[in-house]
């Protein structure tokens, strides 16, 4: 109940600080049906056992496909930056230098930067990953563990 509540809350930040805006929409959707979906399950107490390793498995998977998305930028009297993460940049990279001319090959080249991880960002980001992954997993789960129904026994005359 607590992850529920927890992911419930983070929509409500979320929403608040940038409105249905591009991907924090797509945030807060993930959130809001992940912490229904751990609600649903807290309050009926069905386990979910194997899927819990399936929803790990593809947080992880999640996180590092979403280093494809890059967002950069010259900004700030010649600074640049570069995040790598979705929905929010968790390897960011940045540089600064005194011409345009300077920032921009800088630019050219952003893997030779060195890169942080935001830790904030990451947490927030495998909250995502892990809800989406529930949302996955969940029905397949349920369907895998549906008892199957017993045939008659048919008597030969």
């Amino acid at each position: 109940m607590t992850a529920a509540a927890i992911s419930l809350l983070m929509v409500g930040v979320a929403l608040l600080s940038h409105g249905l805006d591009g991907y924090y929409t797509v945030f807060a959707l993930v959130l809001a049906l992940g912490g229904v979906l751990l609600l649903w399950l807290g309050a009926t107490g069905r386990p979910l056992g194997w899927a819990w390793a399936a929803v790990g498995v593809l947080t992880l998977v999640g996180l590092g496909v979403s280093l494809v998305e890059e967002r950069t930028g010259i900004c700030c009297m010649f600074g640049y930056h570069r995040g790598l993460g979705y929905p929010w940049p968790w390897l960011t990279s940045h540089a600064e230098a005194d011409t345009l001319a300077a920032i921009e090959a800088v630019a050219a080249s952003p893997q030779d930067l060195s890169k942080h991880v935001q830790l904030r960002y990451l947490l927030v980001d495998a909250a995502f990953w892990a809800e989406a992954a529930l949302l996955l997993v969940t029905p397949v789960a349920l369907l895998l563990r549906r008892p199957t129904r017993a045939k008659p026994d048919t008597v030969a005359v």
